[in-house]
């Protein structure tokens, strides 16, 4: 199993490119020192020029994935060349051209694989990138059909968008080397690279997005109605008329007030009242007295003088 992209799918394009990055000899020292320090100006020479000797000390025996599984050497240039536009210029922020990089590559390598010519590729980023996008999309049109068929044309996002973005760079290349200008002979080697490969035009390859967050969307929308709830009751609450507040307080003490008057008025009620007030009062009264009475007496016994009489 390949890497997985985001595309949701592996393709042998990425793994091909993974299992070149893997490839480094460490017994080519001398020759990567001197083209780091001739290309002193970028970062990672030395690094790239151990990947690149690991290659091609293994090229007759690479197994790699894809419609062209059998190219290692249109395999290899691509990743040889994507490498080195991705090397980092210490003078520049953009590395879009690459000529100074490749002279000084082919002094140490222009032989050293004699069935593969690595450098007769465009020195310009923009055209390679164009070449680039189209040899993959070829490399990965088998696998991203099959994958789509097996499932009901559904894909995600990312998938989509990578299916729409290279087929029209298919089509708008195909059309510029139609013209047959001496310009667009190397920028047109691709579309003879991938002309074995059945990429369909009419309709072009598609699929569906499947929301398969559809599920989150509903929890997502109940949820943020839950959360919602309790705000709209508090702003109720808050909300709630002044009136109503009145109301609903001055209506129960009325009802009790007049039913008060009802019994006081109409029933046994008023002298059982007076009866039961004067009764607490008179034992209040008592009360009282017995608590005076109990107070001067304590108070007598203990501060009172007791006079006594001694015969002379």
């Amino acid at each position: 199993m390949g890497p997985i992209d985001d595309v949701g799918v592996p393709l042998p394009s990425t793994l091909n490119y993974s299992i070149l990055d893997k490839k480094k000899s460490y017994e080519s020292d001398k020759i990567c020192n001197q083209l780091a320090e001739d290309l002193s100006d970028y970062y990672d020479v030395f690094e790239f020029c151990e990947n690149l000797t690991g290659i091609i000390k293994i090229f007759n025996n690479l197994s790699l994935s894809g419609q062209f599984q059998e190219d290692s050497c249109t395999i290899v240039k691509f990743w040889m060349y994507d490498r080195l536009f991705k090397l980092r210029n210490r003078k520049q922020s953009v590395n879009d051209d690459i000529n100074k990089i490749i002279l000084n590559l082919k002094e140490n390598f222009n032989d050293k694989v004699k069935e593969c010519n690595l450098f007769d590729f465009p020195y310009v980023k923009e055209d390679f990138d164009k070449m680039k996008s189209v040899y993959d999309y070829a490399t990965n049109y088998n696998t991203i059909e099959n994958y789509l068929y097996d499932n009901n044309y559904i894909c995600n996002k990312n998938l989509k968008s990578y299916i729409s973005k290279n087929y029209e760079i298919y089509i708008n290349m195909k059309n510029n080397c139609s013209t047959g200008g001496i310009k667009n002979m190397i920028y047109c080697k691709v579309l003879e690279k991938i002309k074995g490969v059945h990429i369909k035009e009419n309709p072009p390859l598609s699929c569906e997005v499947k929301h398969l967050d559809g599920s989150n969307n509903r929890k997502d929308q109940y949820m943020a109605q839950t959360e919602e709830e309790p705000s709209k009751n508090l702003e109720q609450k808050i909300s709630v008329p002044f009136e109503d507040i009145i109301v609903a307080v001055i209506f129960p003490l009325l009802g009790i007030v007049f039913l008060f008057f009802t019994f006081y008025k109409f029933t046994p009620f008023k002298s059982w009242l007076k009866a039961h007030l004067l009764k607490k009062k008179i034992n209040e009264d008592y009360e009282g007295e017995e608590y005076i009475d109990k107070y001067l007496n304590e108070n007598y016994n203990k501060y009172g003088h007791h006079i006594h009489y001694d015969p002379l």
